[in-house]
């Protein structure tokens, strides 16, 4: 296993998060146990000091003392009685209290004035807690009693607790560290498989598809990897198709090119008539050449979004006067006619003319290339709400439905074997539609078979028409 794998990563985030809880709340329970033993033992020892030191009635009646021997060793603790001068009189608490001696200054003054007392001492290495009582007769202190109490017992009780907490800790953590495991390989293991995917894509194996087993980020990811995979692919195939298309559409041309100025070249005509017929052809398609040229050159500007776009105030007449004015040739050649009817107001958009334009005209001379000849060309104008809609409506022979999905892709053809025969180069709707959607509008088509093709634009009358998405 790699250190640096998302499986270690992921499983010591959770650890470290782990301990960070864990030893706290070690030490508060640690705390906590300790607070509460002490506690206890030292208010038994209080409280028992503060019960015998009431029975005294003569301090100096060392007699009566016996029965402290008893007491010491039915509660486990030991006694030390001294007078109102601060000497023992009775002690069972060993060399440190021994009896004839002075009581510590800690223990006397505060008994002295009447005070309780409670502190810790050792003695002999044996830690004791002292809780001293002043014996009251008469309402005047005649001394003081002591209750030593041995925290041994206390002690022992606190570290069998913190061994047991060590071994819990230890047991929680070696469970934490299986579960971590288990379940950073768990989360891992998706993006692992991603990671497997992305890497298969590169090397070109477009088909790979990821189990979506869970609904959350992580199942997300994954449809967007298989949907990823499932583009690439397309582009793939649609690039491969795109080349293809391209040779063959630039071959046509240079070899009729080639083969007409050669038969000119070697002088193998046989009148003027032949050879005004090889030199049309050689400029016809050198035309479709450079349109087609010209096409591909626009497409490549619009995928690298270099088309500039630079919208102003024009007005919509104007455009479409323009446009039909350049293609006002081709339609004379087939006898057909443009006509303009447009809304009565003179509409303004803030749009770019001269794109607006090229979209236009390249939807005529579509028109005009599909239309039979001594047809009509309706173009009209409406506004609804807050849309300009544009129509371009030929008289030609229509779309078939089955192919009305696919007009608007590079190189389609709606009847190939004509189409090449009037000069498409099958690039010109491709760029209509994406002139179109750059000018933040929208293109829909209207056909049926032996009546006609209707083209819809619609833009926004807003100012921000013609500016880029």
């Amino acid at each position: 296993m790699k250190w640096n794998s998302i499986t270690v990563k992921l499983g010591g985030s959770i650890i470290v998060l782990f301990l960070v809880v864990l030893l706290p709340l070690m030490y508060t329970i640690d705390q906590l146990f300790t607070s509460f033993y002490t506690n206890q033992q030292q208010k038994q020892t209080e409280y028992f000091a503060g019960q015998y030191s009431a029975m005294i009635t003569d301090v100096e009646d060392v007699n009566s003392y016996h029965m402290f021997d008893m007491l010491s060793d039915l509660i486990n603790a030991d006694f030390l009685i001294f007078n109102k001068e601060g000497v023992i009189l009775r002690s069972t608490a060993g060399a440190s209290f021994q009896e004839g001696s002075r009581v510590m200054t800690e223990l006397f003054a505060p008994i002295a004035q009447n005070r309780s007392v409670g502190l810790e001492y050792t003695s002999s290495a044996q830690p004791l807690f002292l809780a001293g009582k002043p014996i009251v007769i008469d309402g005047e202190v005649n001394g003081g009693l002591v209750v030593a109490s041995n925290m041994d017992g206390v002690q022992q009780s606190i570290k069998e607790v913190r061994k047991w907490l060590f071994v819990s800790a230890v047991g929680a953590l070696l469970i934490a560290v299986g579960f971590t495991y288990f379940i950073s390989r768990r989360l891992a293991s998706p993006l692992l498989q991603m990671e497997k995917a992305a890497r298969d894509m590169a090397r070109g194996k477009l088909s790979t598809v990821l189990p979506v087993t869970t609904r959350d980020e992580v199942g997300t990811l994954a449809v967007a990897i298989n949907d990823l995979g499932r583009e690439l692919k397309q582009y793939r195939t649609s690039r491969s198709e795109f080349f293809a298309n391209i040779s063959h559409e630039l071959r046509t041309p240079i070899s009729y090119i080639k083969g007409y100025s050669e038969v000119l070249r070697k002088g193998m005509i046989e009148n003027e008539a032949e050879k005004q017929q090889y030199a049309a052809i050689i400029e016809d398609e050198s035309k479709r050449l450079t349109a087609l040229i010209n096409d591909l050159f626009e497409l490549a500007k619009m995928e690298e979004g270099k088309l500039d776009l630079h919208p102003e105030w024009v007005e919509v007449d104007d455009v479409l006067k323009s446009a039909i004015a350049k293609a006002r040739l081709k339609a004379s050649e087939k006898k057909i006619d443009v006509i303009l009817d447009t809304s009565s107001e003179l509409l303004k958009l803030h749009i770019d003319p001269i794109r607006l334009e090229q979209a236009v005209l390249n939807i005529v001379e579509n028109a005009i290339r599909y239309s039979e000849v001594e047809t009509n060309i309706h173009i009209y104008t409406r506004t609804k709400k807050s849309r300009f809609i544009l129509f371009v409506k030929d008289e030609g022979m229509g779309i078939q439905e089955e192919d009305m999905p696919f007009i608007f892709e590079r190189f389609y053809r709606v009847e190939k074997s004509r189409s090449r025969a009037s000069g498409g180069t099958g690039l010109g709707l491709a760029i209509v539609k994406d002139l179109v959607e750059r000018l933040n509008g929208d293109i829909q088509v209207e056909s049926e078979i032996g009546k006609g093709t209707e083209f819809i634009l619609s833009f926004p009358l807003e100012r921000n028409a013609g500016e880029e998405k």
